[in-house]
């Protein structure tokens, strides 16, 4: 198994190229397509190869290419079941809890009003049906992925992370890179986010790959102040 960090602007994809062919977690926005099918190209990956895109969580900035994949190249999705009717109607939840300081909250309606707005416009979310609907659980082993989805919501409630058997961690934003290793600072539900992190405590993760920022090693994360 061989892991590839495909860096899409602020949001990350990565490509997972195994023996019985390569997989896609995430795909970033509509905007970064060409940038996105370049650094599949220099892997030797065409978007009609990909075996399954893996859905973290259904914010329009990690599901962005879906819909075009799935049409334009016959990609299959999987989704958890949490975050399907996003995927379908196209409207993600703007309205979570941020956890944020007071001048990135009081700077948010000018960022919402002149970035994200005009974004939404110029490169809408085109809704798709998933092809397959995941449970916390879900193996992936009989197509040739060594990993299984772990439901942990809390930024979303359809939020997983794919946990393979060497031990590394496709997190979505439940776990993030920014400056430094954090959790989710956007959340949909605080408990539901408490015991989704503790689920994630307990798992032996060796390598986390973010949503956002650089992967980074669990050990060298100060995630919890214990």
């Amino acid at each position: 198994m061989e892991i590839k960090h495909l860096e899409l602007g602020f949001v990350n994809a990565f490509l997972i190229k195994t023996p019985a062919g390569p997989f896609l977690v995430d795909c970033g926005m509509a905007f970064s397509r060409a940038k996105l099918e370049q650094q599949l190209s220099m892997y030797g990956i065409a978007p009609a190869d990909i075996k399954l895109l893996i859905v973290t969580h259904a914010d329009i900035d990690h599901i962005g290419n879906c819909a075009y994949l799935q049409k334009q190249h016959g990609v299959k999705i999987a989704v958890h079941q949490g975050d399907a009717d996003m995927c379908r109607t196209g409207k993600t939840d703007m309205d979570r809890q941020r956890k944020a300081s007071w001048l990135s909250k009081l700077m948010r309606p000018l960022v919402v009003a002149l970035l994200y707005k005009p974004m939404m416009k110029k490169f809408p979310l085109e809704p798709f049906e998933p092809d397959i609907i995941l449970d916390d659980g879900h193996n992936f082993t009989d197509i040739g992925l060594d990993a299984v989805a772990i439901h942990i919501p809390g930024h979303t409630m359809g939020s997983i992370g794919l946990y393979t058997t060497d031990d590394d961690f496709f997190s979505g934003d439940t776990l993030l890179n920014h400056k430094k290793p954090t959790t989710a600072h956007i959340i949909q539900n605080q408990t539901a986010l408490d015991a989704s992190l503790q689920i994630i405590k307990d798992l032996h993760i060796k390598k986390v790959y973010p949503g956002h920022g650089q992967p980074f090693r669990m050990e060298d994360a100060e995630l919890w102040g214990d």
